[in-house]
């Protein structure tokens, strides 16, 4: 049946005559009469209907032998109310899918597309619905089968887009080969407003990512959310797309997975290293050995954003965690203290850290202290002095002054100083950490006490310098006020001889 003929008979027809349940009998009148009260998000939801679920509620169709799709799929196309759609089932009879697809192509209400089926749905019906909805924002395609030729036809049809409304574009598990997928990534260079782009368990590889590189580099510089895992993805293919991660200042959560190793960890160094580098979640979806970790830790160096690190539960190897520790806090100098990483509060699975060791959370602990302290750009900063100072008298209990013995008594104020502000600083708990002033006070006598004992005679001179300049000082006072009671003398004498002079005339 044709859309004209259902539009004659559309006002006319009895619901109850092509569905399978009053639920359903329902949806369609609702659906026909534009009604705006859809419930969650104005969604429907399209679900399989099994023995004791046939009345779903009002927002979900539950699909029987007794429903005609052909009219489902045509009253969503002519709804004008419905914000979103979810597919979750839909029967093998391809007569019938194929009919509820092409009616709900012509459907330009709907902001979000979902599609979770596991053959392929005949998306290429749906080619003028992803052109020409221009209130578009999310398209999400997870099991529906998309060959080379649906990729290009999905692909034309996005660069055919005339508004910039799309969001969102979500491909999983679709059996997408590289060419299909890097044609629909050269589609979206119409499309540079997306904000988050998924392809999880497909099969892409050096040409699409060469092809994605490219666009996040000259076109897509608002993506905020990029997840590849399982896709294929090798240290090749990440290599070239580091120069799109460097160019999208944008990009905060990304997601990667093997067969990337060492190598491709170890290309992220000019990204995550980057002043531009906003990145603050980012999920390691593979299997961390100590080579693989030691590559990581170097590429996030002087990292200033990530907070996130999400691995997997199989980081058994006691040298991984060891490096991660490093990174937290290395405490090979103060130096390399203070350049540690201060802005990581969470590594390990995804929703818990019990496989973290304690070693580890414990320095991620005092990270996430600090961060729920900073309520500003200025208080962070002060945030940071803190930890970083706590961090450096956790480990290094005695520090060490000879280096600065070299500028002989110069430093000695400023250590003083920074003493004096350090104990300001770290005088509340952090994390798991905590000193009390009389401690820090401690230190700072000790500090003082290496200057006196390797320079003693510097000491003592400067002491009787001190001594000397004081002396000078006060005898420079003494004379000057000398100077201006001798003044005042004369003036006097003056004075009392022209007074005299006046009384004896």
């Amino acid at each position: 049946m044709n859309i004209k003929r259902r539009d004659a008979l559309a006002r006319d027809i009895n619901l109850e005559d092509i569905t399978s349940s009053n639920n359903n009998a329902e949806v369609l009148q609702r659906l026909r009469d534009n009604d705006r009260r859809w419930g969650l998000q104005d969604t429907l939801f399209i679900e399989e209907a099994y023995d004791g679920n046939d009345d779903g509620d009002d927002m979900v169709f539950m699909i029987s032998e007794g429903d005609d799709l052909g009219w489902l799929g045509y009253f969503i196309g002519r709804n004008q109310s419905l914000d979103a759609l979810a597919i979750h089932f839909l029967p093998q009879e391809r007569e019938r899918v194929d009919a509820f697809i092409k009616g709900v192509n012509y459907n330009r209400s709907l902001r979000e597309f979902s599609l979770v089926y596991p053959m392929d749905v005949g998306l290429h019906n749906l080619c003028s619905f992803f052109r020409d909805n221009n209130n578009l924002r999310s398209i999400h395609l997870c099991r529906s089968q998309i060959g080379r030729e649906c990729a290009h036809e999905l692909a034309l049809a996005l660069s055919q887009r005339q508004a910039q409304s799309l969001m969102q574009l979500d491909f999983i598990n679709n059996n997408l080969d590289d060419e299909g997928f890097a044609d629909i990534v050269q589609a979206l260079w119409t499309q540079p407003q997306l904000e988050q782009l998924l392809c999880s368990s497909n099969n892409i590889g050096r040409i699409s990512c060469e092809a994605l590189g490219a666009l996040m580099r000259e076109r897509m510089t608002n993506l905020t959310r990029l997840h590849l895992p399982n896709s294929g993805i090798d240290d090749a293919c990440l290599q070239a797309l580091v120069p799109g991660f460097c160019s999208s200042n944008n990009l905060e959560v990304m997601s990667i997975s093997d067969p990337i190793t060492a190598v491709g960890l170890r290309s992220l160094s000019p990204f995550l290293q980057s002043d531009s580098c906003i990145l603050r979640d980012l999920k390691i979806l593979f299997r961390l050995g100590y080579e693989e970790a030691v590559a990581l830790v170097d590429a996030l160096k002087g990292n200033k954003s990530l907070s996130t690190l999400h691995l997997l539960r199989n980081v058994t190897d006691a040298g991984c965690w060891s490096e991660f520790s490093k990174l937290l806090c290395d405490t090979s100098s103060i130096n390399n203290t203070y350049l540690s990483n201060h802005n990581l509060t969470h590594i390990g699975a995804p929703n818990d850290m019990d496989d973290t060791p304690t070693h580890v959370t414990d320095l991620l602990e005092m990270n996430a202290a600090a961060a729920a302290q900073s309520s500003n750009m200025r208080n962070r900063e002060i945030v940071m002095q803190s930890l970083t100072r706590c961090k450096i008298f956790m480990s290094h209990p005695d520090l060490d002054m000879e280096p600065l013995f070299v500028y002989k008594l110069k430093c000695l104020p400023l250590v003083a100083e920074w003493f004096r502000t350090s104990i300001q600083l770290c005088s509340d708990e952090v994390g798991s950490w905590k000193e009390s002033v009389p401690e820090l006070e401690s230190r700072e006598l000790s500090a003082v006490y290496k200057f006196v004992r390797d320079m003693p005679l510097l000491v003592s001179d400067g002491y009787w310098t001190n001594v000397l300049n004081d002396s000078r000082a006060k005898k420079q006072r003494l004379q000057e006020e000398k100077r201006k009671l001798e003044m005042m003398l004369q003036r006097a004498d003056e004075n009392e001889k022209c007074a005299m002079k006046r009384l004896r005339r």
